[in-house]
């Protein structure tokens, strides 16, 4: 009878040795599953909050050098150049006062895997709110945005938000 249960342990004792040194139960490392590695004190972090203060400043000629001259920029998919897209932020603080960004964060991904291995883009999330001329109001609209790099400068960025409540106080 001990034979028997030795032998029995010991069959799945070995059978437990094969199945984790198969590898296909293996557990892929962390490294393998990386899609890319995540900045959040970086230069292109920080730019994207400089580019926002210039914005809530009413100042985005301050920040144009960070993109390059022939960037892509679009705002809920309206092409636009960065003259256009400053000269349309600028707009805003015609219709609205106390214009601010709050609840925001910012990183920057640097891609290592799929169709965009090679790419780093800054993501931003916030909350935009001020206060209408208009109504007197208080707005609050939540966006996101990003930033291509190509080196140290913006090749393309995408900013999006519902502008439901926003445009009903231009009208």
């Amino acid at each position: 009878m001990k034979i028997k249960n030795l032998f029995l342990i010991s069959t799945i004792f070995s059978l437990f040795l094969l199945s984790c040194s198969n590898p296909q139960n293996s557990t892929p490392t962390i490294e393998e599953n990386q899609v890319g590695i995540i900045k959040g004190d970086d230069f292109r972090s920080k730019a994207m909050m400089k580019f926002t203060d210039a914005y809530v400043n009413n100042d985005l000629n301050s920040v144009s050098d960070l993109f390059t001259d022939d960037a892509k920029i679009m705002v809920n998919d309206a092409d636009l150049t960065f003259s256009e897209m400053a000269a349309g932020f600028s707009s805003g603080h015609n219709y609205f006062d106390n214009i601010r960004h709050e609840d925001r964060d910012a990183f920057t991904m640097h891609y290592k895997k799929g169709d965009i291995a090679g790419s780093i883009f800054t993501h931003y999330w916030y909350t935009w709110k001020a206060t209408s001329k208009k109504t007197g109001e208080e707005i609050s609209l939540r966006g996101y945005a990003w930033m291509k790099w190509r080196g140290d400068k913006v090749e393309a960025t995408y900013n999006a938000f519902d502008p439901s409540l926003y445009n009903a106080q231009l009208e």
